[in-house]
């Protein structure tokens, strides 16, 4: 799949690794990476469903979030407007780029 962001400077912090490092710490750096690497790898978005550790779920606000562990989310959503729907869901299978529109920490429950 490919991989957009919603701005330069939300490209520059996830894909440079110091400003990663940096920017999300030294738990949730190494895991976005990762994420990053797994969605770029998968096919298209129904792809993530295989990957339990990603957690893909849908968020009230439209878009699709997956779990950087247990305190940090990735925001997506794809990129394609209008995304490809089928009676109102998501065709997962039918969509092959994302846009990804923020990294957010939580505080650790």
């Amino acid at each position: 799949m490919e991989i957009f962001f919603v701005d330069g400077e939300l490209a520059r912090s996830c894909n440079d690794d110091v400003i990663r490092a940096r920017r999300f710490g030294a738990v949730v750096a190494p895991v976005l990476r990762r994420r990053l690497s797994e969605i770029s790898a998968a096919a298209h978005l129904a792809d993530l469903r295989r990957l339990p550790q990603a957690r893909l779920r849908g968020h009230a606000d439209g878009q699709l979030l997956v779990a950087l562990g247990p305190t940090a989310d990735l925001h997506l959503r794809p990129r394609d407007d209008p995304a490809p729907m089928n009676d109102g869901d998501l065709v997962e299978w039918a969509v092959r780029s994302l846009l990804v529109t923020g990294v957010q920490l939580a505080p650790a429950a």
